[in-house]
């Protein structure tokens, strides 16, 4: 009994005690990544839920003020280069009608004069997320067809001055819509693409914005988004294969910045 009592009063030794201590750091290490990890696709998946949202808000004001409405994606505020569309900032706008009794913008006259206003202070996509037009393609896209049906213009948002600007529009009624207006060109089903990027340049990048990573057939790893149906309700895309068009990770594939930016704005 005392050479029991003797031994188990030694307690751990050493070297038991670094053991110990070592697996609990490779223990602490990898539930670290893990959890990066899932944070980086929680971050992607809240700005899909930001991007339903807004939509359906869109929808919402075109029906109650019987008037057209847009979805804004924009720069980062934070973001001041000449140049670049880090494209994190998102708010609504309404098409307010001019009211010719009183010159005011109510939005209730038919009249078509008027001029667009955002609805709210608007938000900003999770950290390190990014709205990606490159990847945001129609479904069934192929060379010679009609290209995107998200809008590109200049407009004056408040707290940002005139910016480049990509929008989807809704009609009175809620619809999405094309933003020519294009009999011959009828609006059809459009993804919202979402990747977690980074701002800079490099072999894959496009308006400045580079993948974090991207899989062995050069499409971006996490990335998330939402189809935008004519009648303007939304379905989550759930597989890379639905969110990526083949055609666009093919042309992303090994091209520079610069041919990039080119062969992009040859879809429009």
């Amino acid at each position: 009994m005392k050479s029991f009592r003797h031994s188990f009063a030694k307690g751990f030794t050493m070297v038991e005690l670094l053991v110990v201590i070592a697996i609990i750091g490779i223990l602490m290490t990898m539930s670290a990544s893990v959890l990066r990890d899932a944070g980086k696709g929680r971050g992607v998946e809240s700005g899909v839920e930001m991007v339903e949202s807004l939509i359906q808000e869109a929808r919402a004001t075109a029906q109650g003020n019987d008037t057209y409405t847009r979805v804004v994606i924009a720069n980062d505020p934070q973001d001041t280069s000449a140049d670049s569309r880090h494209l994190r900032f998102m708010t609504v706008q309404m098409f307010k009608k001019k009211d010719n009794k009183n010159n005011g913008y109510d939005g209730t006259s038919v009249d078509q004069d008027g001029r667009w206003t955002s609805t709210s202070a608007g938000m900003l996509l999770p950290p390190g997320v990014y709205f990606s037009p490159f990847y945001s393609t129609p479904l069934e896209w192929s060379e010679g067809t009609s290209g995107s049906m998200i809008g590109e213009g200049v407009e004056r948002l408040t707290g940002k001055g005139h910016t480049r600007i990509y929008y989807l529009e809704f009609d009175e009624k809620g619809r999405f819509v094309s933003p020519t207006a294009d009999p011959l060109n009828p609006t059809r089903p459009q993804r919202i693409v979402l990747i977690n990027g980074r701002m800079g340049n490099g072999r894959n990048a496009h308006d400045g914005i580079v993948p974090v990573e991207m899989d062995d057939r050069k499409r971006p790893i996490g990335a998330k988004g939402v189809v935008v149906w004519p009648g303007g309700d939304t379905s989550l895309l759930r597989t890379m294969e639905q969110t990526i068009d083949e055609n666009a990770a093919n042309a992303g594939a090994g091209v520079g910045a610069g041919k990039l930016k080119g062969r992009a704005k040859g879809r429009k």
